[in-house]
């Protein structure tokens, strides 16, 4: 069990594109030097002003609840610099609009979104086993629904043994 370790990250953004993150990990220690865990998310996402009626005037916003998950392999290539590589998907859920016969429809949609992250970051120790990490990473996978533009920046907290 003193291999075992937990954490995560926290996400805000707020403006025209509004981001709630909560991603919490769970992994294990294989070496000293490479760890592997499982990754969980929950993302709100709003975009303002998705869609304007150009006939009213009137705007739309997509929101969506964005649940996922990930595997992820971190290797220390010193005490403070790692690389990292993640495989993630994520499942949306939204409301689309557009204009038909002077009228505006939505329908209601779903779409998977799989990502291929690489990248690394820096760890600053809070005690042993535990640390406080920043990385920017690459999505490999970057496309018209990720909710993602590269580099993709997180930071967060790793707590264990």
């Amino acid at each position: 069990m003193d291999r075992v370790f937990f954490g995560g990250g926290l996400g805000l953004q707020f403006g025209t594109l509004t981001l709630i993150d909560v991603s919490p990990v769970i992994g294990y220690r294989v070496t000293e030097r490479f760890e592997a865990g499982l990754g969980f998310t929950y993302k709100y996402y709003k975009y303002k002003d998705y869609y304007v009626d150009l006939n009213t005037g009137t705007s739309y916003d997509l929101k969506s609840n964005i649940l996922g998950g990930s595997v992820f392999g971190r290797y220390h290539i010193t005490e403070s610099i790692f690389a990292h590589a993640e495989y993630e998907t994520l499942n949306y859920r939204y409301e689309d609009y557009y204009s038909y016969g002077g009228s505006i429809l939505s329908d209601k949609r779903t779409a998977v979104i799989n990502s291929i992250f690489i990248g690394g970051g820096y760890r600053q120790p809070i005690s042993e086993g535990s640390y406080f990490f920043i990385m920017a990473l690459w999505n490999l996978n970057d496309g018209g629904m990720s909710p993602y533009s590269n580099p993709v920046l997180r930071m967060g907290v790793i707590l264990g043994r």
